[in-house]
């Protein structure tokens, strides 16, 4: 999926990842992060939202949710996480990590709502009145007051399978009522997924019907006296979609993808943000007419259509062959590729591959590496899925 804009924009990390397999110095499955093009990237995202009001929170599930990784985010400008779940709130906020955002896609379980508190989160984002009266009751035995987001949906939205959950536009007003009378926390605001949506021609993101539900929740609040200090609309946030959700009356962002230039937007137009993720595989062995690539970091919805094989970083860049999506219900023990017709592959030989990728949910490695774009890579962390 990103192949291409890889090899055009960011040459030098193909041929990295090239050099590094090929020297044993990474294993196979691992993605290779360019810390210095991350850096650049999240500064472009911090002075972009700058400019036009809004705030950020960084998403770091897609990256591999790695203290490590989030601190190179926090030094280049943006302080803030969102985390996804629970386990990645705690791996974070144990490392020092700031929670800005915690409880939306996941709900915490009602016996982490007293951890969670002790990390001082921005905001925490309810599904429910139980759920509000859990965190409530948490808070106010701690003698605190927490700050809460109200996820909406209604029936025209858009919803990915496995993230359902919210309270319907159109039961709002009473459970607002009802939340609001609970003492250990405070309606701040609310929040929607997913907001933004790539269009049909691949040109643009478009809002979603989402979008509008999030700002009429946004008005419900307002006409029940509260005071709204966040509207937060996730999804494909990046430098080119900051100004439009500003517009739209978005107060908050939270860019993952963005982050390394792999939003869907990224794929098929020059923004900002330049590509600054690979992964880096091994041929294993040949299967009939197909060659069989070392997995473990494949994605069901990757889109991948090809990779660059070889073992010559100088040469890498014009060995393409096309590879093929694994079966969603196969565990990818490997991924395949085709025998090409035009020059010969090697068992051994590096894979390189740029697809849409959530790397918290894979078994891969992830390699950060400064220095790329200077001619003199090193890795300055290594993180081991085991």
């Amino acid at each position: 999926m990103f192949l291409n804009v890889t090899k055009r924009r960011n040459p030098e990390l193909i041929k990295t990842g090239v050099m590094l397999h090929q020297g044993g110095s990474i294993p196979p499955n691992t993605y290779i992060i360019d810390v210095d093009i991350l850096k650049e990237n999240t500064t472009k995202l911090v002075k972009t939202a700058t400019t036009h009001g809004l705030e950020l929170y960084f998403m770091s599930k897609q990256l591999g949710r790695f203290p490590a990784l989030a601190n190179i985010i926090v030094e280049a400008g943006l302080k803030k996480a969102v985390a996804v779940d629970f386990d990645e709130g705690k791996i974070l906020a144990d490392h020092g990590i700031q929670i800005g955002h915690i409880g939306h896609l996941v709900q915490p379980g009602k016996y982490q709502w007293e951890e969670i508190l002790s990390w001082k989160p921005e905001v925490v984002t309810i599904f429910s009145y139980e759920r509000a009266k859990q965190l409530s009751d948490t808070a106010e035995r701690l003698g605190i007051r927490q700050d809460v987001l109200i996820k909406v949906f209604s029936d025209e939205d858009k919803i990915y399978p496995g993230q359902e959950g919210g309270i319907h536009l159109h039961d709002l007003p009473p459970v607002i009522d009802k939340v609001k009378t609970l003492k250990g926390i405070r309606i701040v605001g609310v929040t929607a997924f997913p907001n933004l949506q790539i269009n049909d021609a691949h040109t643009k993101m478009v809002p979603t019907p989402n979008l509008s539900t999030l700002l009429k929740g946004r008005d419900v609040l307002i006409d029940k006296g509260i005071t709204v200090k966040q509207v937060n609309g996730p999804s494909g946030t990046s430098c080119a979609t900051i100004p439009f959700l500003a517009e739209k009356g978005v107060t908050h962002g939270e860019p993952g993808h963005g982050l390394t230039g792999t939003t869907p937007l990224h794929a098929t137009r020059d923004l900002p943000e330049k590509p600054a993720m690979i992964y880096v595989s091994e041929v294993s062995h040949q299967y009939r007419n197909q060659y069989e690539v070392i997995a473990g970091g494949y994605y069901g919805r990757s889109n991948m259509e090809g990779a660059f094989v070889g073992h010559n970083p100088e040469t890498i860049l014009s060995r393409y062959v096309k590879a093929y999506n694994n079966s969603p219900e196969a565990i990818d023990y490997y991924g395949a590729i085709e025998v090409p017709k035009d020059f010969s592959i090697d068992i051994g030989d590096t894979a390189i591959f740029a697809f849409r990728t959530q790397i918290f949910v894979t078994r891969a490695h992830v390699a950060l590496v400064k220095g790329i774009q200077s001619g003199a890579p090193r890795i300055i962390h290594f993180e081991r899925k085991w």
